[in-house]
């Protein structure tokens, strides 16, 4: 009688060990875990017809730990979004490899959008120049970005004794530059006037304010010249 009663307490142990056993570990291999109403099964498919709502003071974090396998993977059919969020918030460090279907290659940048910037200075003038170099008209402007300068000069010059010299440059400076002079000759008579003309451009780096003279000298016979109705026009083109 006793060792029938061991039996059946030793049967009985047996089953309810196995019957937790099954319970507390899904078989090997069961391709499903928990269903409505089960807690969340790791390591298993958990499948749930209703929406499941995780409400936590503490946030949800995951901890990656494979760097061959993403923390988060969603698969959704065509043309369902895969995430859906409540805030206008911005993300950091969040990157997206398509906007629109589109390539950040595809888009413009906002230092490619710099336009070009003029600036103008010119009228009725007339400014008497000696053997020192003087300052006839400037132009100043504050170039966005880094790029190129283009400054064009006009300007009537009156010579009062023929074969009179007058040079003029543009310049960022005071004096006239040796290696870029507007220079005429008088070659015609008393009084003659004759029109300067030219162009220069200047690299910049942007975000400072640039200005551009004219400046002009007297060399001839005379003590003087006469520099009438000058123009500086300067034209900003952004590199690139």
């Amino acid at each position: 009688m006793s060792r029938l009663l061991s039996l059946l307490v030793s049967a009985l142990a047996g089953a309810l060990i196995a019957a937790l056993v099954v319970v507390a570990v899904p078989a090997e291999g069961a391709p499903n875990g928990g269903g409505p109403g089960d807690p969340l099964l790791l390591s298993r498919v958990n499948q749930a017809g209703p929406m499941t709502v995780l409400k936590t003071n503490g946030g949800f974090r995951i901890l990656a730990k494979n760097p061959k396998r993403p923390p988060l993977m969603i698969y959704t059919p065509d043309g369902m979004p895969p995430l859906e969020v409540s805030s206008k918030a911005k993300v950091e460090n969040l990157n997206a490899d398509l906007v629109d279907g589109l390539n950040a290659s595809a888009f413009v940048r906002a230092s490619q959008l710099v336009l070009p910037v003029a600036a103008y200075a010119g009228g009725n003038q007339t400014v008497t120049v000696g053997r020192t170099s003087k300052v006839v008209r400037s132009v100043s402007l504050t170039p966005p970005a880094p790029g190129l300068v283009i400054v064009n000069a006009t300007a009537n010059v009156q010579e009062t004794v023929t074969g009179d010299e007058t040079a003029c440059s543009i310049t960022t400076g005071v004096s006239t530059d040796s290696s870029y002079l507007l220079w005429w000759e008088s070659s015609g008579g008393n009084n003659e006037t004759a029109q300067l003309a030219g162009t220069r451009g200047f690299p910049v780096t942007g975000s400072t304010p640039f200005t551009a003279n004219l400046v002009c000298a007297h060399d001839g016979i005379a003590a003087t010249s006469n520099v009438r109705d000058s123009a500086l026009t300067a034209i900003f083109i952004p590199n690139g």
